[in-house]
């Protein structure tokens, strides 16, 4: 039998820092790590972007190029998500197979729990479409519009995925003039539109 030796931090940061990775009663905020592939297009890392800039300050953004398989090897997410932080993850790449390539997924203690593909077909960007933006860090109001998202089982967690992806710091109340901005997901037989309000 072994016994392993805890280790006390020494200074006051180091203490913090150790608190802040203890468990919890009412869990943290979730961070998110936006990571880009080797290859990426300029679509996909429009998204990345976009979407970092909607999940901020509860986000990450890694902008140099990583080779990563998240479906083939996941301990290079592991590793980020350890350094980071962070238990949800977006990893955009760009192949002749998977054109504008999306994996949305979350993590448990540091290890991959679930993960979904998606590929991009029509993408606008916010700077396109006229009109005032949100200001960073609002809370989104989240609709799913669609049956399938009760019926089928993907779409179930699907759907899930994204109120984890896009909730936020939980509130008590809320004041219905301060909601500006809404995040719209629908289902459309195969495909999955996600829209942007202020």
């Amino acid at each position: 039998m072994v016994m392993q030796r805890i280790v006390k931090p020494k200074t006051q940061k180091g203490r913090r820092f150790l608190e802040n990775r203890d468990g919890k009663i009412t869990e943290n905020t979730k961070s998110a790590m936006f990571i880009k592939g080797g290859n990426t297009s300029i679509t996909v890392s429009q998204i990345l972007k976009e979407l970092y800039m909607l999940k901020k300050p509860h986000a990450v953004m890694y902008k140099r190029k990583n080779i990563l398989r998240p479906f083939e090897d996941e301990t290079p997410l592991e590793f980020f998500s350890k350094k980071s932080d962070a238990s949800l993850f977006m990893f955009g790449c760009h192949s002749k197979k998977r054109p504008d390539n999306l994996v949305l997924g979350r993590l448990f203690d540091f290890h991959v729990l679930d993960m979904i593909e998606l590929g991009v077909d029509k993408f606008t960007p916010m700077a396109e479409i006229e009109g005032p933006k949100c200001s960073h860090g609002t809370k989104p109001c989240l609709i799913f519009t669609g049956e399938v998202f009760e019926q089928d089982k993907e779409h179930k967690r699907l759907k899930n995925l994204f109120i984890d992806f896009f909730r936020g710091p939980s509130v008590k109340n809320i004041r219905l003039a301060g909601v500006e901005h809404v995040i719209s997901v629908t289902a459309i037989k195969d495909k999955i539109l996600l829209r942007n309000y202020k």
